[in-house]
């Protein structure tokens, strides 16, 4: 398959950060003195950041604005991301690899757009990404086929010869009712659904060595 567009997941993709992610709604709300029910971070992890806020609002009751919430969680996404959040092994040659072909590249994630920004500059990658598109503001979580549309459309490149490159089952579910070509890496968070993955997607692959 000629490949001119790569719409790449962030958090278990590209970073190592999808365990850290998932439990950032527990230490907010363990930050409110409050306790955590023991699958939070599973509940909400394909939730968008307005869907996360309203349900910690009403399953915590918590009193104050979802827009307080929400700035609230995301201070404490940051902190994890830059105090221990490090890339995938072979990321930084890949992106290269792609750049000097001339692939196209955009960034699909749940993160709130300023972090993803942040940490993709900290991590010395950002500048190979063309956009990041937000499930937020694609209006639905990563499950949801608009946020691959979305970024296909800021992509510009030809469908078929665009791929998308993902971790999560429910993401792949989505980038595939989209009709695109999916490319699934291993990630430890999946392991539970990793014959799924393997039969939905397009090619599964252990490493990006594999596609070096």
């Amino acid at each position: 398959m000629k490949i001119s567009g790569a719409i790449f997941d962030m958090d278990g993709t590209l970073l190592n950060s999808t365990e850290m992610w998932q439990g950032a709604a527990s230490r907010y709300i363990t930050s409110l003195r409050k306790t955590p029910e023991p699958a939070l971070g599973e509940k909400t992890k394909a939730m968008t950041l307005s869907e996360l806020c309203k349900y910690l609002k009403d399953e915590y009751r918590i009193a104050t604005t979802e827009e307080k919430i929400a700035k609230g969680f995301n201070s404490v996404l940051r902190e994890d991301y830059l105090e221990s959040v490090d890339i995938k092994e072979y990321v930084p040659i890949l992106l290269e690899k792609f750049k000097q072909k001339g692939i196209a590249m955009c960034i699909t994630t749940s993160t709130d757009k300023a972090i993803a920004d942040e940490i993709l500059a900290r991590l010395g990658i950002r500048d190979y990404f063309m956009h990041i598109v937000t499930c937020e503001e694609s209006g639905g979580g990563k499950e949801d086929p608009e946020v691959f549309i979305n970024a296909h459309r800021m992509l510009g490149t030809p469908k078929e010869e665009t791929v998308v490159i993902e971790d999560g089952v429910l993401a792949i579910r989505g980038a595939k009712e989209a009709g695109f070509t999916v490319i699934a890496i291993a990630d430890d968070s999946e392991k539970e659904n990793e014959s799924e993955i393997k039969e939905l997607a397009d090619q599964y692959i252990e490493s990006f060595e594999e596609l070096l």
